[in-house]
């Protein structure tokens, strides 16, 4: 699964995924790939991986939400490595919808799921509404990150702040704002970045003109990543 280099927007490049979520709709093949997926990232030396996927996506063929999260944590508890779970909610989703998935989430906490996160189109679906699975999210015990500042204005990326979180995947869109980004530095929140990504989504214009080298962040607050691995542990 590749993404084609001159994508549009974000909306279209998450359509890229698409193809795949449509083989995955049963036990079997999301426990078969939670595992390839750690097998291959120990043949890159990772020996550390956070999986992050949406559930409410794998339920066409009659899966269960606990029965999605089930197979892949099966999965990953077989991996050669060490491999948790981040449940993300999605933005196009209905609140009660998500607020449902926190609680589902919630009952495996401890048991490999250790975060909760909101994805999906910023332009279209904003966050703040999802406040109340965030909120069910954190009673259950799990972590709290959020997708945010790879479409948009800046803004998107305050609203991820304040729903609470602990990491924001990209918050490239909030570099343009100076007050915001002395806000993610004050309040320790780590920025998980992917510069092919962002450029791929047009977030920012090339990769030479990525704003990753003028944030002026230490290495404990940004981190670097590919589009699937993120090195900042909740686990």
């Amino acid at each position: 699964m590749v993404a084609a280099a001159d994508t549009p927007s974000q909306a279209v490049y998450i359509s890229f995924f698409d193809d795949a979520i449509a083989v995955l709709q049963t036990a079997a093949a999301l426990e078969r790939t939670a595992l390839e997926l750690c097998i291959d990232s120990a043949a890159e030396n990772i020996d550390y991986l956070e999986v992050r996927w949406a559930p409410r996506l794998h339920l066409r063929n009659g899966l269960t939400v606990p029965e999605v999260i089930g197979a892949v944590l099966a999965g990953l508890a077989a991996a050669p490595i060490r491999a948790v779970a981040i449940v993300c909610a999605m933005r196009q989703h209905s609140v009660e919808e998500n607020v449902a998935l926190a609680r589902e989430a919630g009952m495996f906490a401890g048991q490999g799921v250790v975060g909760f996160d909101l994805a999906g189109d910023e332009v279209r679906y904003p966050a703040p509404p999802h406040r109340p699975a965030f909120e069910a999210a954190r009673a259950a015990g799990l972590r709290l990150t959020c997708h945010a500042g790879e479409a948009g204005e800046p803004s998107n990326v305050e609203d991820a702040l304040n729903l609470g979180v602990e990491r924001i995947a990209h918050g490239v869109t909030g570099a343009r704002d100076p007050r915001i980004v002395e806000r993610v530095r004050s309040e320790g929140v780590v920025l998980d970045l992917c510069p092919t990504a962002n450029w791929k989504v047009k977030a920012v214009p090339s990769l030479a003109e990525h704003p990753l080298p003028r944030m002026g962040m230490s290495d404990d607050e940004l981190k670097s990543c590919n589009e699937t691995a993120y090195a900042a542990r909740f686990g």
